[in-house]
Parts: structure tokens; sequence; C-alpha cells
């Protein structure tokens, strides 16, 4: 069942609340700033907040300036903030299945996000059988944190991909949650949303790794895995 949500407050109350779980935020760009206030929230309680990032949209910025408004000071608050950006989805892949739950334990974190958990899959180099492979393991690993009473909140903006029939995995990638909610509100100018020069960040970070061709070379399988970024 999915519910259409306005304010941030419900989710971050759910995760509270409720049981560990796998919450679902898809919608509008603003899912990503609705999720990063919640996070702001966690922060403020003294709760650590690990955040996986494969859309490059996570903004400190934005989240000191809530901390600023509140008078809070913004240097104490992100030291309990843990961010590791993904730029191929084999980096989602060992970011999340190899040491994840080790790292959260060791910096006493309950609260995980994931933005863009399928935003990498618009590769032609990731094959169908990779990213079959990848999601199972991902899915055994939010049951692994689940266990370890650890609640995940996945967010996403609406999936475009030049590679179309990749996304099917949207339906995929809901199933992997517990529960599901929709947000309908924008922001059009707002620095999450925005890089240099007016472009989003989404279409800056796609061109950036099309410029550096470090992608452009990876295997057509996946690579050995290694220690996870978050070590």
């Amino acid at each position: 069942m999915e519910t259409v949500i306005q304010s941030y407050k419900t989710i971050q109350l759910a995760m509270e609340t409720s049981q560990p779980a796998v919450h679902f935020l898809h919608g509008s760009y603003g899912a990503y700033h609705t999720a990063m206030l919640a996070a702001a929230d966690f922060l403020r309680k003294e709760q650590p907040v690990v955040i996986i990032d494969a859309a490059n949209t996570t903004d400190p910025f934005f989240l000191a300036t809530i901390f600023k408004s509140g008078g809070l000071e913004p240097e104490a608050l992100l030291q309990r903030g843990y961010v590791s950006r993904c730029y191929t989805f084999y980096q989602v892949d060992v970011t999340i299945t190899d040491g994840l739950a080790e790292f959260m334990r060791s910096v006493h974190a309950c609260t995980l996000l994931v933005f863009g958990l399928l935003d990498l899959i618009d590769d032609d180099q990731v094959s169908a059988a990779d990213i079959h492979d990848i999601l199972d393991r991902i899915r055994q690993t939010f049951v692994q944190l689940k266990a370890e009473g650890i609640s995940t909140l996945l967010v996403s903006a609406p999936l475009r991909f030049q590679l179309k029939e990749r996304e099917i995995y949207f339906n995929a990638f809901k199933g992997i949650a517990d529960v599901t909610y929709r947000i309908d509100t924008d922001y059009s100018r707002t620095s999450a949303r925005r890089g240099r020069n007016g472009k989003t960040d989404r279409n800056s970070n796609t061109a950036d790794r099309q410029r550096a061709g470090a992608v452009g070379k990876l295997p057509t399988r996946a690579p050995k895995r290694t220690a996870g970024a978050l070590r």
C-alpha cells in the first residue's frame, strides 16, 4: 500500500516508532529534500545517520542552514552524519553489501538513507544479470540490517533513463520496501537540485562521469569485491 505524504514528519515518526523496516519514498525531486529534512531531525536528536548517495543529491549546506536557523552548531551535528557517494552501480553494490552492517554498528547508527539506488543502472556496461544479482544481494543486506534494528529509507526521483527498458526495475525496487510513500511536492530553486551554471546535480553528475571516462572502461561483470567504501 502506498501512502501519499506532504511532510517529512510522517516518515521520520514512522522510522522512529515502528519496528525496523525498509521505507521507500519516491515522487518528485522534492523527495530528496524531504529525506534530508528527516535526516536533520535525526541528527538534532543526536542519532547518527548514514547516507549512501548514488544520485549526487546530498547537500550538507542545506542541512547546515537548517541547523543554523534553529540556533544549532552545524559542525557538531554534521559529525554524526556519514556520507558515501557512489558513481557506478558496482560501487553501490559493494558499499551496501560489503561491511555496511559492521560500519553502522561501529558508529552506533540505526538509520540508513539510500539516495538513487537505481540511478546508475542506466549504463549498458551494467548487464541485466548483474543488476539482478546486485539487487538480490542488496535485498539480503536490508533483511540483515532489519534484524539488527536498523531502519532504511530508500529515496528516488522519477527514473528517466536513456535505456528505457531498464525502467521496469522500478517495480523490483519497490518490492524491496516494506512501506512505500509518494510525495508530489517539488522544489524549483534549491541548492540540492541546482549545480554549477544552473544545471541540476543529476545532469552534471552524469556529464562528469561521461567526461572522466572512468566508467567507460568498466568490465561487463562485477569487479573483484573489495572492502566497503564506508570503512
